[in-house]
C-alpha cells in the first residue's frame, strides 16, 4: 500500500484548506486515506487524483453510511469480546477445515461442533474444549483445542465473511474514520497526486508595529497563528495563507439518495367460469347460410414489421469508432502562469514548515518598513475627554494586510493594542492605542432656527422654508511642550444636514465627518464645526385658522395684493362659519322636537276613553301639529343653509385654488413653529 504524505496546505479565511498529497505507486496499487465522516462530502465534492506516470485511475471506493450493526448484521458471524475461538468455531459447523496438531499431524474434514469434558490432572480437574470434526475418510475425530498447533479455514466463503467481520470490527474502533480506497493501475514506478477541500481552522493575522528605534524607520512584523487539527503530522510542508473569502459551502453527498419511483401495478384478468349452454330447437326454413371454418384451421395473423428494429440492428453492426481513442492521460503537462484572483491575496511561505498533529504553530508573514507617523484623534462617542494615540498607517509593503490585533512598541517599550482591518496595498487607516492623557478637550453645542427665508402660495397652499443651524466649538488644551496633528471625527446627522463650516473635510465616513488640523503645544487650539439644514412647513390655505392667516400678514409674509385676496377669503369664511353654526342650532332644535313628540306618543297611549282623557288628547294633537309645522320649517331653513355653505365653500376654494404667490423675504420674518394640527388630506408639515 503506497504512503501518501501531505506535500501542500493552503489555508483560507472561510474555514476550508486545501491539502495536496503526494507519492509512489508500484503497478496494480491501492492507496488507503481516511477521513472523519463530517469531512466526507467535502472530500467528495473536491476530490481530485492525477497518476502523474502515464498509469490511470480506476476507481475510489469508500466506506458505507450503514452504522456497525447493520454491517456486521450481513454476515451470520458473531465473535465475543471473550472466549473469542470458543465462541467463533461452534459458528462454524459444516464448514472444511485443516487442523495441525502439535506434532505436525494435519487432519482435513467439517467442523461438527465444540463441547466440553472435565479432565483430570494430577489434583486438579479442568474443563477442556474438545473439537469435534467429521474427517474425509468418514470418521469423526475429537480434538482438545489447547493440544491444537493451528486451525486453517478451507471454505472460501466462510473465510470471507471472516475477513470482512474482522475489517469492519477495525475501522469501527477508529471512531467516525472512514476510508478511501483509491485503486491505481499502470507499470512500474510512478507518481501520484491527490489533492482535496475539507474543513479547516481559519489562520489568524497578528502584527506588532515597531516605533521610535533610533535610526531606524517604523516597521511592522507579522505572524500567522496556524492550527493542524488533522490526525497526522505536517512534515516539511508548502505552505500558503489566502487573504479574502471566496464562495464556499456544504453539500451532502455522502448520504444516499433515493428517489420515490410510482408504483405500477399489473392489470389482472379474472379467471373464466364456463358458461351454461340452454337447450335450443331447430327453427323450419331458418338455416345457416355461412359455412363454418375447419376446426384447427390456422388462423391469418398479421405480418410483424420489424423494418425499424432491422435498420437498428444493422446500423449497430456497422457502428465503428474510427481510429482508436488513446485512453485518458492525467500527466498530460498544463501551462501555469501568475494571475490575481479577484480580492484573493496568498502568502506563500518560502521555507518548508512543520507542525505537529494537533498542534499550533506561529509562522512569520511579514517584515517590512512602513510610512506612518504619531497623530491623534478625537471621537467624542468613544471618549469624551481625551483623544487616542494613533499610528496614520500607510500600507506601503506592497502586500494586503489581513485584519488582526496589533501591539505596539515605541522606543523598545510596549505602549497599547489596537485593531487592524484588512488594508490594501497604499491604503492608509487611522490605528488607535492609547489614551493621550496629556491632551483635555471641551466641547460646546449650539443650535437655533434662523428666520423664515422664503414663502411660497400654489394649489391653495402655504409653504414655509427656513434653516435650522447648529455649531459645535471644540477646545483642545495641549499640556505637552510637542506640537501635533489632530483628526476630528464629527458625527454626520441625517442626510438632510449639510457642512457650512468648514467648507470641506478632509474625508468623510459613513457616520462621520473627520477633520485634520494642528494643535500647538502648551496652549488652547479651538475647532468650529458649524452645520444647517432647510426646513420646510405647508399648510393648507382652507383649513389653517383665521388667526393664523391673520398672523402670517401682520408678520409681512405677503404683499398687499394677496394680503387682500386672504382678507377676502377671511371674510367668506367669517359668513360659512355663521351659516354652518345656523345649521347647527336648527338641528339641536329638530333634535328636541322628536324627542318632545316621541313623549306626546307615549302620553297618548296612556290615555283612555273618558272625557277628561279625551280632551288632553286632543291637546296632545294640537301641539303635535304645531311641531309638525315646525319640523318642516326646520328642513327647509337647513337646506337654505347647507346650500348657501356649499357656495361659500366654494367661493373660498376658487379664491385661494387662483392664488400664487412666491417671496424671498431676506431673514426679516421670525420661523414658524411646527404644525402639530392634522390639516385636511392627512398633510402636516413636512421636511423636504
Amino acid at each position: 500500500m503506497a504512503a501518501m504524505p501531505i506535500t501542500r496546505v493552503v489555508l483560507y479565511k472561510h474555514g476550508v484548506g486545501y491539502f495536496e498529497r503526494e507519492g509512489t505507486a508500484q503497478g496494480d496499487e491501492s492507496i488507503s486515506l481516511a477521513f472523519k465522516q463530517a469531512e466526507v462530502s467535502d472530500v467528495l465534492k473536491s476530490l481530485i487524483v492525477l497518476d502523474l506516470d502515464g498509469g490511470h485511475i480506476a476507481s475510489v471506493s469508500y466506506d458505507s453510511t450503514k452504522p456497525l450493526e447493520q454491517l456486521l448484521a450481513e454476515v451470520a458471524l458473531s465473535i465475543p469480546e471473550k472466549n473469542g475461538l470458543t465462541g467463533l468455531l461452534p459458528q462454524l459447523k459444516g464448514a472444511r477445515v485443516r487442523i495441525t496438531q502439535a506434532g505436525a499431524e494435519t487432519t482435513e474434514g467439517m467442523i461438527l461442533g465444540l463441547d466440553r469434558a472435565r479432565k483430570r490432572i494430577g489434583d486438579v480437574v479442568l474443563d477442556v474444549a474438545i473439537l469435534s470434526l467429521l474427517a474425509d475418510d468418514g470418521k469423526i475425530r475429537s480434538f482438545e483445542l489447547p493440544d491444537l498447533a493451528g486451525i486453517q479455514i478451507l471454505d472460501e466463503a466462510v473465510r470471507t465473511d471472516l475477513d470482512y467481520y474482522l475489517k469492519t470490527q477495525l475501522s469501527a474502533k477508529k471512531k467516525d474514520a472512514r476510508t478511501f480506497s483509491i485503486f491505481a493501475r499502470g507499470d512500474g514506478k510512478r507518481r501520484i497526486r491527490l489533492a482535496y477541500n475539507v474543513a479547516a481552522p481559519v489562520w489568524k493575522a497578528t502584527y506588532r508595529l515597531i516605533l521610535g528605534e533610533p535610526g531606524q524607520p517604523p516597521r511592522i512584523q507579522g505572524w500567522a497563528v496556524v492550527d493542524n487539527t488533522q490526525d497526522e503530522d505536517w512534515e516539511n510542508i508548502s505552505l500558503s495563507l489566502v487573504s479574502g473569502l471566496p464562495v464556499s459551502f456544504i453539500h451532502d453527498l455522502y448520504t444516499p439518495r433515493y428517489i420515490r419511483r410510482p408504483t405500477v401495478e399489473v392489470e389482472e384478468t379474472t379467471g373464466v367460469l364456463p358458461p351454461e349452454v340452454e337447450e335450443g330447437m331447430v327453427m323450419a326454413g331458418r338455416m345457416l347460410r355461412e359455412p363454418l371454418a375447419e376446426y384447427g384451421a390456422e388462423p391469418r395473423l398479421r405480418k410483424f414489421r420489424g423494418a425499424a428494429f432491422g435498420a437498428i440492428a444493422e446500423s449497430r453492426d456497422d457502428l465503428s469508432l474510427g481510429a482508436a481513442v488513446p485512453p485518458p492521460i492525467s500527466s498530460a503537462p498544463a501551462q501555469v502562469r501568475e494571475r490575481k484572483l479577484g480580492d484573493l491575496f496568498a502568502y506563500e511561505i518560502e521555507h518548508p514548515v512543520t507542525i505537529r498533529r494537533n498542534q499550533a504553530a506561529l509562522v512569520p508573514i511579514v517584515l517590512r518598513e512602513f510610512k506612518g507617523r504619531p497623530v491623534l484623534l478625537y471621537n467624542k462617542q468613544t471618549r469624551a475627554e481625551n483623544p487616542l494615540r494613533c499610528v496614520e498607517f500607510e500600507n506601503s509593503t506592497g502586500l494586503t494586510l489581513e485584519g488582526g490585533p496589533v501591539t505596539v512598541l515605541e522606543g523598545g517599550n510596549y505602549v497599547g493594542e489596537a485593531m487592524l482591518e484588512t488594508l490594501k496595498p497604499d491604503e492608509t487607516r487611522l490605528v488607535p492605542f492609547a489614551v493621550e492623557l496629556g491632551v483635555k478637550v471641551l466641547d460646546n453645542v449650539a443650535s437655533q432656527d434662523e428666520h423664515v427665508s422664503r414663502v411660497v402660495i400654489q394649489n391653495g397652499s402655504l409653504q414655509t422654508r427656513h434653516g435650522q443651524v447648529k455649531a459645535t466649538t471644540y477646545a483642545f488644551d495641549n499640556k505637552g511642550d510637542a506640537p501635533g496633528v489632530v483628526y476630528l471625527e464629527h458625527p454626520r446627522e441625517a442626510a438632510d444636514w449639510k457642512l457650512v463650516e468648514p467648507a470641506t473635510a478632509h474625508e468623510i465616513t459613513e457616520s462621520f465627518w473627520r477633520f485634520r488640523f494642528d494643535l500647538a503645544p502648551r496652549g488652547l487650539t479651538q475647532f468650529r464645526v458649524r452645520t444647517q439644514r432647510l426646513l420646510s412647513q405647508r399648510y393648507v390655505l382652507a383649513d389653517t385658522p383665521a388667526r393664523q392667516l391673520e398672523l402670517w400678514i401682520d408678520q409681512h409674509y405677503l404683499d398687499e395684493p394677496t394680503a387682500g385676496v386672504i382678507r377676502q377669503a377671511i371674510a367668506l369664511r367669517q359668513l360659512l362659519s355663521e351659516a354652518e353654526e345656523k345649521v347647527r342650532r336648527l338641528e339641536a332644535e329638530r333634535k328636541t322636537i322628536h324627542t318632545e313628540q316621541a313623549r306626546i306618543r307615549e302620553n297618548i297611549k296612556s290615555l283612555g276613553e273618558r272625557a277628561s282623557e279625551k280632551e288632553l288628547r286632543e291637546r296632545f294633537v294640537r301641539t303635535f301639529t304645531t311641531q309638525e309645522d315646525r319640523l318642516e320649517a326646520i328642513d327647509e331653513q337647513i337646506a337654505a343653509c347647507n346650500l348657501e355653505s356649499d357656495k361659500l365653500r366654494q367661493q373660498v376654494a376658487d379664491l385661494l385654488s387662483r392664488l400664487n404667490y412666491e417671496a424671498d423675504l431676506q431673514g426679516s420674518a421670525p420661523a414658524l413653529p411646527s404644525p402639530r394640527r392634522k390639516k385636511r388630506g392627512g398633510e402636516e408639515g413636512e421636511r423636504p
